[in-house]
């Protein structure tokens, strides 16, 4: 499903608490810990904190991560999942898998974009569970998924179901 340009821009602002350091975040490791993006599994993993399931697709801003961050992710996450999901999109699949994804654990490479594969993940996501995503320039955001933020996700994905975006 394509998602409305309006619910991109909501999007910009934080979803949870915007954090500018990582130390912060080390004492968060008794959670199951759900990191969507390449550079906040790797931050993540380079404070020792492996995430129970890391959302990833080799890119970072739109560029191909380099041999380093592939490597490192390679060698943490030997079999990821596979899924499409194409730029400013939210792939049907992994809003059906999310819940069973989240239980499993391990990794997702996305083929395409993995940004807004939050939505899915953070929905799904049970009250021991804490999701970790990038914003860009800012730090990383952290979401502590509660009724509150699933009924707006809710809303923004049947708004584009609705609407055929």
């Amino acid at each position: 499903m394509r998602i409305p340009p309006a619910v991109k821009r909501q999007l910009k602002k934080p979803l949870g608490r915007l954090y500018k350091s990582l130390q912060k975040l080390k004492t968060l490791s008794r959670y199951r810990i759900i990191s969507i993006g390449d550079v906040c599994t790797l931050a993540l993993l380079d404070i020792g904190i492996r995430p129970h399931l890391a959302i990833f697709d080799h890119r970072f801003m739109r560029r191909k991560l380099g041999p380093e961050g592939i490597g490192t992710l390679s060698r943490h996450f030997k079999r990821p999942k596979k899924y499409k999901n194409p730029p400013g999109m939210l792939s049907e699949a992994i809003v059906k898998d999310a819940k069973r994804l989240i239980a499993k654990g391990g990794a997702v490479l996305i083929d395409g974009e993995e940004d807004l594969t939050a939505l899915a993940f953070i929905r799904s996501a049970t009250a021991k569970d804490l999701v970790l995503y990038g914003q860009p320039h800012k730090g990383i955001v952290l979401v502590r998924p509660n009724k509150k933020i699933k009924r707006r996700i809710e809303s923004w994905l049947s708004y584009a179901k609705e609407n055929d975006y």
